[in-house]
């Protein structure tokens, strides 16, 4: 009967609903205590009068509307990191929406702030993006160094460990690294902090490269190199993941295999296990293979190993910054498996943000409408290529300067 649905009633399940819905309630108990069959008509008309009168109607709570989805023609460029050879290139890499320039070895380096012609330079070419530019490099140290005529010579990570104590190398970086920054720099695509696994670089391309073999030396040094770079305004990148340092060849030249995983999170990942939870540090995905995690793909386009480093592992809760790939147009461990633009869809596709296409002949227009079709199709995640930019957008006290 009506007393006994009043009695009854049942709690809002709506947020937005329960202040009107507990008024109501606690009118209705207050008056059930006492209800009789004849009074049962004055008490739910009394309760009901209270609620309205006394009671405002609950407002929705304001939500904040998701973010716009960004159209993939205009994602595709913005998932690039293009190798420029002079300041043509660069431009229409710009005009393209292109926003992250290399520079390597057969780059101009004349376009470099303060270098040649102002209108011709990383200022000019920042100034016609309207936006924040990513402008990398290769500058480690000793045989991998593009800068040394310029700004001069760093000495190779395993000197630094062996000769230098870990505040001078922050001091040496955080030098060094300003001066980066006055050319335009503003990402080093350094240190490796792969274990040293072989004497030479001939060995696998790391040698004097890493900072030793010990994963703690390696650690160290490493965190000091990284801190002075920061401390100049630049972002480091570590590489390569998940560990070269033990590759049986070198991914330049052909496929190459790592120790297994289990036995990589022993040591190989512990470097970037530690460094990796430093504010501010970005990560470039290898090429190499492993056994138990991508034995049959480079890491460069395995979902497993974006997996592992997104998830993390014991002792490492994950990562959620920036993830480069290596090289993926001028390294045979990627490119006698993909042509150019299949390389940079699997990539993509595979978790990372950025494919990086360094060296080697590609055609950026092909680059950009292949990726814009995968997005569309979906063989990239739209979802996950909005992260990526998003995960890729300067900080918004950069975009309004």
């Amino acid at each position: 009967m009506m007393t006994s649905r009043l009695c009854l009633l049942p709690r809002s399940r709506s947020r937005t609903a329960r202040p009107a819905a507990a008024a109501v309630l606690v009118a209705g108990l207050s008056l059930a205590a006492g209800c009789s069959s004849g009074e049962e008509d004055a008490a739910l008309t009394s309760a009901s009068s209270s609620s309205m009168t006394t009671t405002p109607p609950a407002s929705t709570p304001e939500t904040t509307p998701p973010a716009p989805q960004v159209p993939a023609e205009e994602l595709a460029p913005k998932l690039l990191a293009v190798g420029v050879t002079d300041f043509e290139s660069a431009r229409a890499a710009v005009d393209a929406g292109v926003r992250h320039l290399f520079f390597g070895t057969g780059s101009d380096f004349s376009m470099l702030n303060g270098q040649g012609d102002p209108e011709r330079s990383i200022a000019a070419l920042q100034r016609r993006a309207g936006e924040p530019l990513r402008v990398s490099v290769d500058e480690e140290g000793g045989m991998v160094q593009r800068l040394s005529e310029l700004i001069g010579t760093l000495p190779a990570p395993r000197d630094m460990a062996r000769t230098m104590t870990p505040e001078q190398v922050r001091g040496m970086m955080a030098e060094h690294g300003r001066k980066m920054a006055e050319l335009g720099f503003t990402v080093d695509f350094a240190p490796s902090i792969d274990l040293a696994g072989g004497e030479n670089i001939e060995d696998n391309a790391i040698g004097s490269r890493s900072f030793g073999s010990d994963p703690q030396v390696v650690a160290r040094y490493a965190r000091a190199y990284v801190e002075g770079l920061l401390d100049a305004g630049i972002t480091p990148v570590l590489k390569h993941f998940p560990g070269h340092g033990h590759a049986n060849g070198d991914s330049h030249t052909g496929e190459v295999f790592v120790p297994p995983v289990e036995q990589l999170k022993q040591a190989d990942l512990k470097p970037f296990a530690e460094l990796l939870e430093i504010p501010g540090v970005e990560v470039m995905m290898g090429h190499v293979q492993a056994p138990g995690l991508n034995p049959d793909e480079p890491a460069s386009v395995s979902p497993a190993t974006y997996g592992l480093l997104r998830k993390g592992w014991e002792g490492f809760g994950g990562y959620q910054g920036v993830v480069y790939t290596d090289d993926l147009t001028g390294m045979r461990a990627i490119t006698d498996r993909y042509p150019g633009a299949e390389a940079v869809v699997a990539a993509l596709s595979a978790g990372a943000d950025q494919g990086l296409t360094a060296a080697g002949a590609f055609d950026l227009p092909e680059l950009i409408s292949a990726v814009t079709e995968a997005i569309r199709n979906g063989e990239i995640a739209p979802e996950q290529a909005q992260r990526s930019a998003e995960r890729l957008a300067p900080p918004a006290e950069e975009t309004e300067n």
